[in-house]
């Protein structure tokens, strides 16, 4: 009798994953453990930050690392958007300061930048928020993107920050508006999860989520619906309440931990696409939040579902509609749909082929709601 041994591909429908950061911190004065958890790591640091992050906060950056015996041997506060460029610029002059482990502070461009400059260099990454904008601080990935802001592509870097720190008093006095761009990021969370889920019992081609990971994204969900109305009310009265730090948790957390180990999807792709046609006007978690709404409709979702999504987006002011996000052309959102469905890598993690014109079908009945 002869025996088969068992490919890879035999086996990685069997194959649950979970990857996260080594430690996640989150509370009031949490920058100041910073240089104390990083030691351990090394005492060289390159800090990379945009200018307005590293004004924020830079000084207390500084102060936890030195006082933690960690020198800063390079210090970049120029980042204005993520690109290949500036990853190849900064990952160069690394080489020269030799640092041991690089610190990425500020929202979504900074801190993808300074993973992605770490995996360049070969040495560890940790984060510091300073915004709500962005589920990126804690992920192994990071978005490329043209210095006009056009997406390029998605960069899988091969571990995840080895620290992660959310300061909530930093967070909570950032612009409202970026904790609303968050939430409208983080909304996709648990319906392009549950696409990846069937996706990939359906085609059996990759590893399968775990049970934490879709547990993760319904607790980002309910966060988000539970909290992010008041939360945001709270931010404007000039209250941190505990609804805020709910919310920081179910964007930064919860919903950076469940796409990562399941993936993104409809709502990704499309806001790929159409960020690629250089027609639509909005930030990253604007146009994820109209894409999300257009998914749930492509697969069908009940009315009520939907339409309770749709009120909460414009309860916190997040678009429902195109001309909301800049009234892009119909040639513009046609090629979109064309490339969601065919070009982006995104578009594997739903269940079944996606045609452009059935993506276009459920933006004009967006439209028309």
């Amino acid at each position: 009798m002869l025996l088969r041994v068992m490919t890879g591909e035999d086996v990685m429908d069997h194959v649950r994953k979970l990857v996260t950061p080594s430690l996640y911190l989150q509370g009031k004065g949490a920058v100041y453990y910073l240089g104390q958890k990083a030691q351990a790591h090394g005492n060289r640091a390159y800090v990379i930050g945009g200018s307005t992050a590293l004004a924020t906060v830079g000084d207390r950056v500084r102060k936890s690392l030195e006082s933690n015996g960690i020198d800063v041997v390079l210090w970049e506060s120029g980042v204005k958007e993520c690109t290949l460029a500036a990853i190849d610029r900064l990952a160069e002059g690394g080489r020269k300061a030799d640092p041991h482990f690089v610190v990425g502070v500020g929202g979504g461009k900074a801190v993808d930048t300074a993973k992605a400059v770490a995996w360049k260099l070969r040495i560890p990454v940790a984060v510091v928020g300073t915004q709500c904008a962005t589920n990126a601080d804690t992920s192994a990935e990071a978005v490329v993107y043209t210095e006009d802001h056009r997406f390029v592509e998605s960069l899988i870097i091969p571990r995840n920050p080895m620290l992660v720190i959310e300061d909530t008093e930093v967070l909570s006095k950032a612009p409202v508006k970026f904790m609303v761009w968050g939430m409208g990021d983080a909304l996709s969370t648990k319906y392009e999860s549950e696409a990846y889920a069937k996706s990939r019992i359906k085609k059996k081609d990759g590893t399968v989520p775990t049970t934490a990971a879709l547990a993760l994204a319904d607790a980002c969900h309910k966060g988000l619906m539970e909290h992010g109305l008041k939360a945001v009310h709270d931010l404007k009265s000039g209250i941190h309440s505990r609804d805020v730090d709910d919310v920081i948790e179910a964007v930064k957390l919860s919903s950076a931990m469940a796409f990562e180990n399941t993936g993104c999807a409809l709502a990704h792709a499309l806001h790929n696409g159409l960020t690629r046609t250089g027609e639509v006007k909005g930030e990253h978690g604007e146009i994820v939040a109209y894409c999300t709404v257009v998914q749930m409709i492509y697969e069908g979702r009940r009315g009520d579902e939907v339409s309770a999504v749709r009120t909460w987006c414009e309860k916190l002011g997040l678009p429902t509609s195109l001309d909301a996000l800049g009234g892009p052309s119909k040639a513009a959102v046609r090629k979109a749909t064309e490339y969601a469905a065919d070009k982006d890598p995104d578009s594997k993690n739903m269940p079944q082929k996606m045609k452009a014109q059935d993506i276009l079908k459920a933006i004009e009945t967006a439209e028309g709601a």
